[in-house]
C-alpha cells in the first residue's frame, strides 16, 4: 500500500495538480460554479409539480406548465451563462495584465450568440442550455485569449488619463472584440461550420466513457487516490464537470417530457456515493461514536454534525484517512462499490436516475429522494448503502481501534 500511495503522490498527483491549476482549466471550473444556483433553482421548480404524492401532484397539475417555466429558463440558459462566467473569470484571474472582466464577458456572450446561428442565420435558442455549454466554454476561452493577447501586445486603442475610465475601457476592448466577432463570423457564417455540432462530435466519446461503468469507476478511483494523499480530488478533476452537467441537462428535459432520462452518471449521481462526504464516511463516524477508544469516540461526536451535511474533512484528516495506507482500502473500496451498485440499479431502472440538482450539503436519503425526483426505491437503496459502507469499514476500523487500545498506532 505504501508503494501505491507513493506512486499517487509522486507520479500521478503532480501532473494532475498542474493541470488543475492551468489557467484555462481553472477558469472553466470557476465559471461552472456560477451555473450551480441556476440548476438548483430550476430543479426545485421542476420537482414541485412532480412530487410523487397523488394529492400534491393533482393539486399542482393545472399549474404544472406555469411552474416549470422557471426550470425551462434556468436550465435552458446554462450555456449562455457559461459563456459569460468563464470569460469573466478568464479576465479576472490573469495577473500579468489587467483585463476588464465585465466587458470580456459581454463580448463572449455576443460571440456565443453568433456561434449559435442556424443555417438560416437565426439565433438557435435551443443551444442556450446545456446543449450549447461546450460552445459557450470554447467561445469564452477564445474571447479571453484574444483579448489578453491584444492587450499584452498593446494592440489596443488607448486614451489619455483625462478621458473617463469607462470610455477608455470600452475603446480598449474595441479591437480585440472586433477580432473575436469577425473570427466567429467567418467560422460560422462564411465557412458554414456548425461549431456546436463539431464540439459535440469531439466530446461525445468522453461523455460516453464517463457514462459507462468502467469509465466512471476509473474516474472515481483516481479521485479517491488523490484524496488518499491529501489532494482535493474533486477540485483536480473538476474539468469533467461540464460533461456531467451536459448529461444532467438531457436528463432534466427527458424527465419533464415524461420519458426515461438517458444518462446515469449525470450531475447528482455522486449523492449516492458520498454518504457523509467522499468515501462514504458517515458509517465510519457512527462506529467511532460507539468506540471504546476515547479518542475515536470524542472525534466521532465532533465529526457527526458536519458529516450529516456531507462535510467530512474532520474525519479525513482527523482519523486520519489521508496518507494512511491501511484506511485507504475501505475509503476507496466503499466509493467503487457504491458507484457500481448505484450504476447497475439505475441501468436496470430499479431506482431513479439524476434529474434534479440540489445543494451538496443535503443529508443522505433526503438527497437521494430529491435528486431522483422523488423516487422511493432510491431512498431504500440509500439505507442499504449505509450498511454496505459500514460493512466495508468495520473490519478495518475494529483492527485500528484494537491497535489504539493496545497503545499502538497503525501506520
Amino acid at each position: 500500500m505504501n508503494k501505491i500511495l507513493n506512486f499517487v503522490e509522486t507520479k500521478l498527483a503532480p501532473p494532475l495538480n498542474k493541470m488543475a491549476s492551468q489557467h484555462h482549466l481553472s477558469v472553466v471550473k470557476n465559471g461552472m460554479i456560477v451555473t450551480v444556483p441556476l440548476t438548483i433553482i430550476g430543479s426545485i421548480f421542476l420537482l414541485i409539480p412532480n412530487i410523487p404524492i397523488a394529492a400534491i401532484k393533482n393539486f399542482f397539475e393545472p399549474y404544472a406548465n406555469m411552474i416549470t417555466t422557471v426550470n425551462t429558463v434556468t436550465i435552458g440558459s446554462v450555456g449562455l451563462v457559461g459563456a459569460a462566467s468563464v470569460a469573466y473569470y478568464f479576465a479576472l484571474e490573469y495577473t500579468d495584465i489587467k483585463i476588464d472582466p465585465l466587458i470580456t464577458a459581454f463580448v463572449s456572450v455576443v460571440a456565443f450568440l453568433l456561434a449559435t446561428l442556424t443555417d438560416e442565420f437565426t439565433i438557435d435558442t435551443g443551444l442556450f442550455g446545456t446543449r450549447g455549454l461546450f460552445t459557450g466554454i470554447l467561445v469564452a476561452l477564445l474571447t479571453g485569449t484574444i483579448t489578453h493577447f491584444f492587450q499584452k501586445k498593446n494592440l489596443v486603442i488607448r486614451f489619455p488619463d483625462t478621458v473617463p475610465p469607462l470610455v477608455s475601457k470600452s475603446f480598449m476592448s474595441l479591437i480585440p472584440a472586433f477580432v473575436v466577432l469577425t473570427l466567429v463570423w467567418i467560422i460560422r457564417v462564411v465557412l458554414g461550420i456548425n461549431v456546436n455540432q463539431v464540439l459535440m462530435d469531439c466530446f461525445s466519446p468522453f461523455i460516453f466513457a464517463l457514462n459507462t461503468l468502467p469509465g466512471f469507476l476509473v474516474f472515481m478511483f483516481i479521485r479517491s487516490m488523490l484524496w488518499s494523499v491529501g489532494i482535493h480530488g474533486g477540485a483536480v478533476l473538476a474539468v469533467a464537470d461540464p460533461f456531467f452537467l451536459t448529461m444532467f441537462g438531457e436528463n432534466v428535459a427527458a424527465f419533464a417530457a415524461g420519458t426515461l432520462p438517458p444518462y446515469i452518471t449525470a450531475s447528482g449521481f455522486t449523492m449516492f456515493v458520498f454518504l457523509g462526504g467522499g468515501g462514504a464516511t458517515l458509517p465510519l463516524v457512527l462506529m467511532m461514536i460507539r468506540s471504546k477508544e476515547k479518542g475515536f469516540s470524542t472525534l466521532g461526536k465532533l465529526c457527526l454534525p458536519a458529516s450529516l451535511f456531507e462535510i467530512n474533512e474532520p474525519v479525513v484528516f482527523g482519523v486520519p484517512l489521508v496518507m494512511n495506507p491501511y484506511m485507504m482500502i475501505p475509503y476507496t473500496l466503499s466509493t467503487l462499490t457504491l458507484s457500481a451498485g448505484t450504476y447497475l440499479l439505475m441501468l436496470f431502472n430499479i431506482i431513479g436516475r439524476p434529474v434534479a440538482n440540489i445543494p451538496w450539503t443535503i443529508p443522505p436519503l433526503f438527497s437521494h429522494y430529491l435528486v431522483t425526483g422523488g423516487n422511493i426505491p432510491a431512498v431504500i437503496w440509500g439505507i442499504a448503502e449505509l450498511f454496505i459502507a459500514g460493512a466495508i469499514y468495520y473490519p478495518f476500523f475494529k483492527a485500528m481501534e484494537k491497535q489504539r487500545l493496545e497503545g499502538n498506532e497503525i501506520e
